[in-house]
């Protein structure tokens, strides 16, 4: 099974296409920040396009929806997340935006990366171990404005990073490739 979670008006083939508004005539409705109506370990793909930057404006609330792609997801299911970078006009024009959602921020959620934190005495929160979940970034993949990319051209993928970081609108949006590791 494949699933759309959060599709708006944006269906796609193949998929379970998910939205809690009726009106966008999804396949099925149901609100994302509350227990999904899917079976443990039935979930091969999740696509979130747009939509996680949306989710959980308070951190419980964050949480009990990382839990449940967790729970849905089979092992090695795939979730693929499309955000807007948290450095860019979009991302803060739209009011409706609660939350900024980076890869690090994802990563977090992998015991693998967790251990690791805890070996070398890093400050980065162990959620995977805390919640119970292991999700694993895999890839990702930045957007870049047209002008930054032009700027950026032949640069290692670091530079490219670290410049982001320098200049608002140079990455428009952030594709976060995960897996869960049950």
């Amino acid at each position: 099974m494949k699933l759309n979670l959060g599709c708006g008006y944006n269906k796609f083939d193949g998929y379970v296409n998910v939205d809690h508004d009726s009106l966008c005539q999804p396949d099925i409705v149901a609100d994302l920040e509350n227990r999904l109506p899917f079976e443990d370990n039935s979930v091969d793909e999740i696509i979130m396009f747009h939509v996680l930057e949306h989710l959980g404006k308070d951190v419980k609330t964050y949480f009990s929806i990382w839990k449940e792609l967790y729970r849905i997801l089979k092992n090695d299911g795939e979730l693929k997340i499309t955000v807007p970078h948290w450095n860019h006009e979009n991302f803060h024009h739209d009011p409706t935006h609660v939350r900024k959602v980076t890869p690090v921020g994802v990563n977090m959620f992998s015991q693998k990366k967790n251990r690791q934190t805890i070996e070398e005495s890093g400050q980065e929160t162990t959620l995977g171990l805390q919640l119970g979940i292991d999700i694993e970034v895999v890839g990702v993949h930045y957007d870049l404005s047209p002008w930054f990319q032009q700027a950026m051209q032949g640069q290692p993928r670091e530079i490219v990073e670290r410049e982001m970081g320098r200049y608002n609108n140079s990455c428009h949006q952030i594709h976060i490739y995960a897996k869960a590791i049950k």
